[in-house]
């Protein structure tokens, strides 16, 4: 207001500096056929012109005043609806990393008691349950640490070679009971890369491989430089693979391809989404290759980070 009141009188002042010289100047140029009550009368004109500019100006800078306002109101409720919902979702992402610990226990005793199971088929069917329930806990806990994934991540200097071997360990279990053929072309290449959720992202597309095979299944993960800034994984196999049409929206949260949409495949659409965000997070580019054959490709592109972490 008193910066409004300040600017408002140096123009009052200004423009009662120029009616004074309008007027001097009028008269002494016109002095001889020029009446008094002229010169009144463009005064008058004058002040009644200025007084409806001022009127103008002082509506539109109350106007403006009460726009600022409510938006000030408006961003301040926003920024509480915005702490509100952190500290919401701070809470649930507590929850859960506690609920996936405490679960941990019982299907350890799972696993246990089914180790003395006598009854050959039953032993493997609860087997498969119990490995497909930590694989989902997880995912449940990895996901939830993607929520907020700013103290989660530490850039380093790792093994390629060790990264897909741990990715394929993890995935194990049912790599061996479904007979995969693994080939794995990787021998002395280091990448930039956070190692543990670059593990999880290889584990989302092995899981996909084992989910969507097809009769004598395989699995390949090979490796091609390019100069030496470039570094790209590919992970290949002959399951049903992904349509042309699927491939842009692939990584898109919830997206089923209509490959997917026929037979027992239980599709969420949540596994390549967060494959995708974990990419983007590692900087590392995720692209599903189109294939020649049956099967689907996905392509991992790394860059050499060495000068930005001063290795």
């Amino acid at each position: 207001m008193k910066k409004y009141l300040k600017d408002r009188l140096t123009a009052f002042l200004i423009g009662v500096g120029f009616v004074v010289f309008l007027n001097v100047y009028l008269t002494q140029l016109c002095a001889t056929a020029l009446y008094g009550q002229d010169v009144l009368y463009l005064d008058v004109l004058l002040a009644a012109f200025g007084t409806i500019l001022l009127i103008g100006d002082y509506s539109q800078w109350k106007k403006k005043k009460r726009q600022e306002e409510e938006q000030k109101e408006l961003l301040a409720y926003t920024d509480k609806e915005l702490l509100e919902c952190k500290e919401k979702l701070e809470n649930l992402s507590d929850y859960i990393t506690k609920w996936t610990h405490e679960i941990k226990l019982p299907l350890a005793a799972l696993r246990l008691m089914n180790g003395r199971n006598q009854d050959t088929s039953l032993k493997k069917e609860m087997q498969d349950c119990i490995v497909r329930m930590e694989n989902l806990l997880h995912t449940v806990l990895m996901g939830s640490k993607l929520q907020r994934p700013e103290n989660d991540v530490c850039m380093e200097r790792i093994s390629l070679e060790e990264a897909v071997k741990e990715a394929v360990k993890n995935q194990s279990y049912f790599l061996i009971q479904y007979g995969f053929e693994m080939i794995l072309e990787i021998k002395d290449v280091w990448v930039y890369s956070d190692k543990r959720w670059l593990v999880y992202l290889l584990d989302q597309l092995v899981a996909n491989a084992i989910k969507y095979r097809t009769d004598n299944p395989k699995l390949v993960f090979s490796c091609e430089k390019q100069g030496e800034n470039q570094v790209y994984l590919r992970v290949e196999d002959n399951g049903i693979g992904i349509s042309k049409e699927d491939l842009p929206y692939i990584f898109d949260k919830g997206y089923v391809g209509k490959n997917l949409r026929k037979g027992d495949y239980h599709s969420t659409g949540m596994g390549l989404y967060f494959a995708g965000k974990i990419g983007k997070m590692l900087n590392l580019s995720l692209k599903a290759a189109p294939t020649q054959e049956r099967g689907s490709c996905f392509e991992l592109g790394f860059c050499d980070m060495a000068e930005h972490f001063m290795m």
